[in-house]
């Protein structure tokens, strides 16, 4: 059995509107998120306010998300952007992959990064998946990796790569979730970020999100199509919410998917009361053990 967890940052669920580009995505498994339906996907939506005031932010909810903790009740507030000292401590004991692997699973963080992020040494910034892979002991992937197919970049078509200069291949989204599909199948836990749904949430417009949205089902697509559902799960999430209502360029209070297909869909968390991003670590531990 293999894991795909699929994390996308700042995705929500909203009711169909002009607003939320999600009421043009039909097909699965985006399309779940505006109400339409598909065999062997299964929709839960998940609380990112975790009993704080405030609006669910990424430190605190990607903490939060990774580790099974609630990280805002335990720094008593939200916190932005990148986690702080208290955080990554969270983080260092509690993250999904180190726990993973002191279990004997096979893990992997399918995310490469680049020459830039290495060259800045004890200073380079650490979003709250770097803090999980590094304090798991993993290798981070690196250009060589990307180019080898070993990796998928956290925008997985590598343009942004390309035009910082990089020689490396430009994939399209079916190249590329094929790509994480068959990384997927050779762990026993794979985890990928995709953080452009977010970065188009507080600075684009309802049809520049709409695109990266449609972009992204094709790209998720093309992964489950290398996946058994009979034999794998994918799992996806998010840390708050933000893209699903372009009405406001900040994050939202909206609960947040946890999107379930494959095997187990149908049963997990289903006597889970209040549902919470803090469910999915567990969720995913309970199905590597």
């Amino acid at each position: 059995m293999s894991v795909l967890f699929v994390f996308v940052d700042g995705l929500g669920i909203a009711p169909p509107a002009p607003g939320n580009p999600l009421s043009r995505v039909r097909e699965p498994p985006l399309g779940l998120l505006c109400g339409n339906e598909a065999p062997g996907f299964r929709l839960i939506e998940a609380d990112a306010c975790l009993g704080v005031e405030g609006i669910p932010q990424s430190a605190t909810g990607g903490t939060a998300l990774f580790t099974g903790v609630n990280a805002p009740k335990a720094v008593g507030r939200h916190v932005q952007a990148l986690p702080n000292t208290q955080l990554r401590r969270i983080i260092a004991r509690n993250g999904l992959l180190r726990r993973a692997r002191e279990r004997g699973a096979g893990v992997g963080f399918a995310n490469t990064y680049t020459p830039r992020f290495f060259m800045r040494g004890r200073n380079r910034i650490r979003s709250v998946t770097t803090v999980m892979a590094e304090s798991a002991g993993m290798r981070l992937n690196r250009l060589e990796d990307l180019v080898e197919g070993r990796a998928v970049y956290r925008d997985y078509t590598n343009a942004i790569i390309v035009e910082q200069g990089h020689d490396v291949p430009t994939l399209d989204a079916g190249e590329a979730g094929a790509r994480l599909g068959n990384m997927a199948r050779a762990k026993d836990l794979l985890v990928y970020e995709f953080f452009k749904t977010d970065h188009v949430g507080h600075r684009g417009t309802v049809e520049e999100a709409a695109q990266v949205l449609a972009d992204l089902n094709r790209f998720l697509q093309a992964a489950l199509r290398r996946l058994d559902p009979d034999e794998d799960t994918f799992v996806l999430s998010s840390d708050h919410g933000n893209v699903e209502d372009m009405e406001t360029s900040a994050h939202t209070r909206n609960p947040v998917p946890i999107l379930l297909y494959g095997k187990g869909a149908d049963t997990l968390l289903s006597d889970a009361v209040d549902p919470s991003i803090c469910h999915v670590t567990p969720l995913i531990l309970s199905m590597i053990s």
